[in-house]
Protein backbone atom coordinates (compact mmCIF):
# COMPACT_ATOMS: atom_id res chain seq x y z
CA UNK A 1 0.00 0.00 0.00
CA UNK A 2 1.19 3.54 -0.76
CA UNK A 3 2.74 5.15 2.37
CA UNK A 4 0.22 8.02 2.42
CA UNK A 5 -2.73 5.64 2.14
CA UNK A 6 -1.27 3.49 4.91
CA UNK A 7 -0.93 6.53 7.17
CA UNK A 8 -4.54 7.55 6.48
CA UNK A 9 -5.71 4.01 7.14
CA UNK A 10 -3.74 3.86 10.41
CA UNK A 11 -5.14 7.20 11.58
CA UNK A 12 -8.70 6.09 10.82
CA UNK A 13 -8.23 2.82 12.71
CA UNK A 14 -7.02 4.79 15.74
CA UNK A 15 -9.92 7.26 15.52
CA UNK A 16 -12.37 4.35 15.29
CA UNK A 17 -10.67 2.74 18.29
CA UNK A 18 -11.34 5.84 20.40
CA UNK A 19 -14.98 5.98 19.31
CA UNK A 20 -15.46 2.30 20.14
CA UNK A 21 -13.99 2.98 23.58
CA UNK A 22 -16.46 5.86 24.09
CA UNK A 23 -19.35 3.69 22.90
CA UNK A 24 -18.29 1.06 25.43
CA UNK A 25 -18.31 3.58 28.29
CA UNK A 26 -21.64 5.15 27.30
CA UNK A 27 -23.35 1.80 26.77
CA UNK A 28 -21.59 0.31 29.85
CA UNK A 29 -20.16 -2.54 27.75
CA UNK A 30 -17.04 -3.63 29.61
CA UNK A 31 -15.73 -5.83 26.79
CA UNK A 32 -15.81 -2.93 24.31
CA UNK A 33 -13.82 -0.75 26.71
CA UNK A 34 -11.26 -3.47 27.41
CA UNK A 35 -10.94 -4.30 23.70
CA UNK A 36 -9.54 -0.81 23.05
CA UNK A 37 -6.52 -1.46 25.30
CA UNK A 38 -3.68 -3.94 25.22
CA UNK A 39 -3.85 -6.27 28.22
CA UNK A 40 -0.66 -4.68 29.64
CA UNK A 41 -1.85 -1.09 29.01
CA UNK A 42 -1.90 1.70 31.58
CA UNK A 43 -4.79 4.15 32.00
CA UNK A 44 -3.80 7.24 34.01
CA UNK A 45 -7.33 8.48 34.57
CA UNK A 46 -6.28 10.31 37.74
CA UNK A 47 -6.08 8.86 41.25
CA UNK A 48 -7.87 5.67 40.16
CA UNK A 49 -5.49 5.03 37.26
CA UNK A 50 -3.38 1.94 36.74
CA UNK A 51 -3.76 -1.21 34.67
CA UNK A 52 -6.25 -0.32 31.92
CA UNK A 53 -8.33 -3.50 32.14
CA UNK A 54 -8.71 -3.12 35.93
CA UNK A 55 -9.61 0.53 35.50
CA UNK A 56 -12.17 -0.38 32.81
CA UNK A 57 -13.91 -2.75 35.23
CA UNK A 58 -13.99 -0.08 37.95
CA UNK A 59 -15.18 2.57 35.46
CA UNK A 60 -18.13 0.54 34.17
CA UNK A 61 -19.17 -0.53 37.67
CA UNK A 62 -19.06 3.12 38.74
CA UNK A 63 -21.12 4.29 35.74
CA UNK A 64 -23.75 1.62 36.36
CA UNK A 65 -23.97 2.47 40.07
CA UNK A 66 -23.79 6.26 39.87
CA UNK A 67 -25.17 7.50 36.54
CA UNK A 68 -28.46 7.25 34.68
CA UNK A 69 -26.65 7.88 31.38
CA UNK A 70 -23.42 9.23 29.93
CA UNK A 71 -22.52 10.69 26.56
CA UNK A 72 -19.00 11.20 25.22
CA UNK A 73 -18.41 13.69 22.39
CA UNK A 74 -14.96 13.54 20.77
CA UNK A 75 -13.44 16.35 18.71
CA UNK A 76 -10.10 17.84 17.63
CA UNK A 77 -8.57 14.39 17.26
CA UNK A 78 -4.98 14.53 16.06
CA UNK A 79 -2.96 11.40 15.38
CA UNK A 80 0.76 11.25 14.58
CA UNK A 81 1.85 7.84 13.28
CA UNK A 82 5.48 6.73 13.40
CA UNK A 83 5.72 3.13 12.25
CA UNK A 84 4.02 0.89 14.80
CA UNK A 85 3.63 3.71 17.35
CA UNK A 86 1.19 6.60 17.31
CA UNK A 87 0.59 9.65 19.47
CA UNK A 88 -3.10 10.53 19.75
CA UNK A 89 -4.68 13.60 21.34
CA UNK A 90 -8.45 14.09 21.34
CA UNK A 91 -10.70 16.52 23.13
CA UNK A 92 -13.60 14.83 24.92
CA UNK A 93 -16.67 16.38 26.49
CA UNK A 94 -18.65 14.03 28.71
CA UNK A 95 -22.18 14.60 29.90
CA UNK A 96 -23.24 12.48 32.86
CA UNK A 97 -26.65 12.39 34.52
CA UNK A 98 -26.39 11.33 38.18
CA UNK A 99 -28.51 8.27 39.02
CA UNK A 100 -30.17 10.10 41.88
CA UNK A 101 -31.11 13.03 39.62
CA UNK A 102 -29.89 16.59 39.68
CA UNK A 103 -27.87 18.61 37.23
CA UNK A 104 -25.99 17.04 34.35
CA UNK A 105 -22.28 16.91 35.10
CA UNK A 106 -20.11 18.14 32.22
CA UNK A 107 -16.42 17.34 31.97
CA UNK A 108 -14.04 18.51 29.24
CA UNK A 109 -10.52 17.31 28.81
CA UNK A 110 -8.24 15.37 26.53
CA UNK A 111 -7.32 11.76 25.98
CA UNK A 112 -3.57 11.75 25.37
CA UNK A 113 -2.59 8.28 24.21
CA UNK A 114 0.33 6.18 23.10
CA UNK A 115 -1.12 3.72 20.64
CA UNK A 116 0.76 0.63 19.51
CA UNK A 117 0.29 -1.67 16.56
CA UNK A 118 1.03 -5.26 17.49
CA UNK A 119 0.44 -8.08 15.06
CA UNK A 120 -1.27 -5.63 12.69
CA UNK A 121 -3.77 -4.33 15.31
CA UNK A 122 -3.84 -0.87 16.88
CA UNK A 123 -4.74 -0.54 20.57
CA UNK A 124 -4.06 1.90 23.37
CA UNK A 125 -0.88 1.17 25.35
CA UNK A 126 -0.86 4.19 27.68
CA UNK A 127 -3.52 6.82 28.31
CA UNK A 128 -3.15 10.07 30.20
CA UNK A 129 -6.25 12.10 31.01
CA UNK A 130 -5.94 15.88 30.95
CA UNK A 131 -8.62 17.98 32.66
CA UNK A 132 -9.43 21.28 30.95
CA UNK A 133 -12.69 22.34 32.63
CA UNK A 134 -15.81 20.95 34.29
CA UNK A 135 -19.14 22.08 35.65
CA UNK A 136 -22.83 21.24 35.79
CA UNK A 137 -25.93 22.17 33.84
CA UNK A 138 -29.62 21.94 34.68
CA UNK A 139 -31.42 19.74 32.18
CA UNK A 140 -34.86 21.17 31.50
CA UNK A 141 -37.69 19.63 29.54
CA UNK A 142 -37.25 19.45 25.74
CA UNK A 143 -38.85 22.55 24.26
CA UNK A 144 -39.47 21.85 20.57
CA UNK A 145 -42.95 20.43 20.15
CA UNK A 146 -42.21 19.69 16.47
CA UNK A 147 -39.77 16.95 17.54
CA UNK A 148 -41.54 14.31 19.61
CA UNK A 149 -38.49 12.89 21.37
CA UNK A 150 -40.56 10.44 23.43
CA UNK A 151 -41.62 8.74 20.19
CA UNK A 152 -38.04 8.12 19.04
CA UNK A 153 -35.98 5.05 19.89
CA UNK A 154 -34.47 5.77 23.27
CA UNK A 155 -30.80 5.21 24.04
CA UNK A 156 -30.04 2.57 26.65
CA UNK A 157 -27.19 0.58 28.13
CA UNK A 158 -25.70 -2.75 27.15
CA UNK A 159 -28.04 -5.20 25.40
CA UNK A 160 -30.99 -2.80 25.69
CA UNK A 161 -29.46 -0.30 23.22
CA UNK A 162 -30.14 -0.47 19.48
CA UNK A 163 -26.41 -0.49 18.68
CA UNK A 164 -25.04 -2.94 21.24
CA UNK A 165 -28.15 -5.08 21.52
CA UNK A 166 -30.17 -7.11 19.00
CA UNK A 167 -31.62 -3.98 17.39
CA UNK A 168 -28.51 -3.54 15.25
CA UNK A 169 -28.91 -6.99 13.68
CA UNK A 170 -32.58 -6.27 12.98
CA UNK A 171 -31.70 -2.92 11.38
CA UNK A 172 -29.00 -4.46 9.18
CA UNK A 173 -31.19 -7.36 7.99
CA UNK A 174 -32.18 -7.08 4.33
CA UNK A 175 -35.86 -7.15 5.29
CA UNK A 176 -35.52 -4.42 7.96
CA UNK A 177 -38.26 -2.30 6.34
CA UNK A 178 -40.89 -4.80 7.34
Amino acid sequence: MDARLQELSDKQEIRDLLLIYCRGVDRCELELVKAAFWEDAIDDHGPGGGPAWEFATHLIQSKLANTAWTTHAVSNHLVDVEGDLAFSEATVVTYQKPAEGGDVQVWCGRYVDRVERRGGTWKFAHRRMVHDWSGSLPLGRWGLASVATEELIQGARAAEDIVTGPGRARLMARDSRQ
